[in-house]
């Protein structure tokens, strides 16, 4: 999953205000509105990734059942991967990553229009531009971040071990330290 549900709101909040930043938009309903709109679209986008992942692991668990032998020196992970590119070609969805979200800056631009969320006077390609490199700006410096809190817990001065409480406290507390550092939320 390339968004998680955890990580809607900041990435929301941050189109909204790329967008106020360039100049090139005004929220006549207001920012509060327009970010939660962008919320939903979102949100929309990564549950429709979810269906089209549950519909593999069915599928995948189906056929492990019935051919439990053809399974043994299969990677699942990849046989996974093969049956959702599969489904999501099925439904149009875009697996690869700027695909999708060219296709969800379009389709956002689109619907904050017709709701009269936004409003402009550039091109619409413009405004689709500044939603994608939003995105595409979180999620990496996210990553960045979620590497950082994993080198701190690496150098932690008494060993945590991984899944447990104390350990899954740390990491929250730091993720949302490397987070605030990096302006994302």
């Amino acid at each position: 999953m390339l968004i998680k549900e955890a990580q809607v709101p900041f990435i929301a909040r941050k189109i909204a205000t790329d967008l106020l930043n360039s100049g090139y938009v005004t929220f006549p309903k207001g920012m509060d509105l327009a970010i939660k709109e962008i919320e939903e679209i979102i949100m929309d986008d990564v549950l429709w990734e979810r269906e089209i992942e549950d519909k593999a692991r069915e599928i995948l668990t189906k056929q492990e059942e019935e051919n439990e032998f053809l399974f043994y020196d299969v990677d699942r992970r990849e046989l996974f991967k093969l049956i959702k590119k599969k489904i999501a070609e099925e439904e149009g969805f875009h697996i690869k990553k700027e695909d999708r979200f060219d296709d969800l800056a379009a389709y956002m631009v689109k619907e904050l229009w017709d709701n009269e969320i936004i409003d402009y006077d550039v091109l619409d390609g413009k405004i689709k531009n500044i939603i994608f490199n939003s995105i595409m700006e979180f999620l990496n410096r996210e990553l960045e971040a979620r590497d950082a809190v994993y080198r701190k817990i690496e150098n932690y001065k008494r060993p945590l071990v991984p899944g447990s409480d104390e350990w899954e406290l740390v990491f929250q507390r730091l993720y949302e330290q490397e987070l605030r550092k990096r302006g994302l939320i």
